[in-house]
């Protein structure tokens, strides 16, 4: 029979539609086999971007602030925030093992911070041997012997000094006999506490009395600043390195009587402010802990990109709070 083929031991007579048909469907395969493939690699490229985000501790409610403000700006960019931390401050080894679990994982990202320089050197290195960009928030230090794409935080040192100028002007007619509440050593005690001894020099109504260490630790705080006016009944200042060691302080010295007492500390966290609205705590120097998380992942994000930083050094400004200007910071 003249047109007519045979497939199979089928008699196809157009065998022209059957090509036709066939081309259509050949064509449609490769399609959705190129639009799966094409949703593997977006699927694979989203779970790339990752940032690792690495306070000290999540007790403090700056770092909690930090994190918001970090969460955030990750969120408005589609990247992935993993937010890791120890148990505690002082747990230098335990931050290392996060870096180094973050890093077999592929983070594309990290940004740290810790109150320790030789944690702080260990983990940069680790990251810069894997080529992983690292940001460090909550301090301009620079990390010895290692890269860092860029600092995210306040000059802590100025902002002792702040804390000195706003008691040698602002009490001008007092003498305050003052007690520092210092934190872990490290840089971040230095700075601070260094920062307010040197400014305080210029005060004549300035009298640094007792230094001791409270870990950051509100509780801590309560009992080293009893001791402190149990030891010297002149006391009627305290200066805490962190707004928590500030509360602790404000504790004792409403629990020993102390009339007029000052109580100021570092961080601007959400408590403190309406501590000082409630007249418990007399000031903290407010830090803008949300700008700097935001801040901090933003670095992290042009580091992912491979966007150069013109300057390393990414320096957020602070204010010295009290009662004539709380209302300002309070959200």
């Amino acid at each position: 029979m003249p047109g007519n083929h045979f497939l199979g031991g089928i008699v196809v007579k157009n065998w022209r539609s059957v090509l036709k048909k066939a081309s259509i469907l050949f064509a449609a395969t490769l399609m959705v086999g190129s639009l799966a493939a094409c949703g593997k690699s977006s699927s694979s490229a989203t779970k790339e971007k990752t940032i690792t985000f690495l306070p000290p501790a999540m007790v403090s409610p700056f770092y909690k602030s930090t994190i918001e403000g970090a969460k955030q700006e990750a969120k408005a960019q589609g990247y992935k925030l993993d937010v890791l931390a120890p148990q505690k401050e002082d747990d230098y080894e335990g931050l290392l093992k996060i870096v180094e679990d973050s890093l077999s994982k592929s983070t594309n990202a990290i940004a740290i911070c810790t109150t320790d320089d030789k944690t702080m050197a260990a983990a940069v290195k680790k990251a810069n041997r894997d080529k992983v960009p690292v940001v460090v928030f909550n301090s301009l230090s620079k990390v010895k012997g290692a890269k860092v794409y860029s600092y995210v935080g306040y000059d802590q040192a100025k902002a002792g000094a702040s804390v000195a100028k706003w008691m040698g002007t602002k009490y001008a007619d007092r003498t305050l006999n003052v007690g520092i509440l210092e934190g872990l050593p490290g840089v971040f005690t230095q700075n601070r506490e260094g920062g307010f001894v040197t400014a305080a020099k210029k005060y004549k109504n300035i009298n640094i009395v007792s230094k001791q260490s409270a870990n950051w630790d509100r509780g801590k705080a309560l009992d080293v600043a009893t001791n402190m006016y149990q030891g010297n009944k002149k006391i009627n200042a305290f200066y805490g390195l962190s707004d928590e060691m500030a509360i602790g302080a404000a504790s004792a010295a409403k629990q020993a009587g102390i009339k007029n007492a000052i109580t100021i500390g570092i961080d601007g966290n959400p408590n403190t402010l309406e501590s000082i609205k409630k007249g418990n705590v007399t000031g903290s120097v407010y830090t803008n802990p949300k700008l700097m998380g935001k801040r901090a992942v933003k670095d992290a994000i042009k580091a992912i990109k491979g966007e150069k930083k013109a300057n390393k050094i990414n320096e957020v400004p602070t204010v010295v709070v009290d009662k004539s200007n709380v209302n300002k910071y309070i959200k």
